[in-house]
């Protein structure tokens, strides 16, 4: 028994940097990101803007993407670092064994939120008008032409019937 505690122990004092390293980075990007929703929500006050759900929805879902690329790429640290143990042993050496991918994903996350924060408010308004101008285009697009001129033609009765009626009043009134 305590051969195993002994053999044990030894793994825990290999992989324990490991995991500290990477506990570590997934925290400053938990915390990056906090700082950009801290910000947004400033810019938004500072505009005027009603801040709702749907901007903690997006940060949330920000959070999971980021979270998801930074499991995968260290899903990827740990093969290299279980391959570098490995050379290790094998030519009695000692490689660095760090989380290096997972290093520089977390430094691009840093960056596109560094962006995110320091972004002016005019180019978030413009990507905004930009969106909706998009989809605009996009709803416009999907009506067919024939259900688009019977619409048009359908105002220009409503209108005709309209300017009659209205023609037909005055008539009345000049009349009497």
């Amino acid at each position: 028994m305590q051969l195993f505690d002994k053999e044990l122990l030894e793994i825990l004092g290999f992989i324990f940097p490991q995991i500290m390293m990477l506990a570590i980075i997934y925290f400053l990007v938990f915390i990056v990101i906090f700082l950009d929703l801290w910000a947004g929500v400033r810019k938004a006050k500072l505009r005027g803007e009603y801040r709702s759900s749907v901007g903690l929805r997006k940060t949330i879902e920000k959070i999971s993407n980021y979270f998801n690329m930074l499991f995968m790429i260290t899903i990827i640290d740990v093969m290299q670092m279980l391959a570098i143990a490995h050379i290790n042993t094998d030519i009695n050496r000692h490689l660095p064994d760090l989380p290096i991918l997972t290093f520089l994903g977390a430094i691009f996350i840093g960056f596109i939120e560094l962006k995110s924060v320091y972004e002016k408010n005019e180019d978030k308004e413009k990507a905004e008008i930009t969106q909706t101008a998009k989809i605009v285009s996009k709803v416009i697009a999907d009506i067919s032409n024939s259900e688009l001129s019977s619409k048009v033609s359908q105002y220009f009765k409503n209108n005709e019937t309209n300017d009659k009626n209205d023609s037909i009043h005055d008539n009345d009134n000049i009349n009497t």
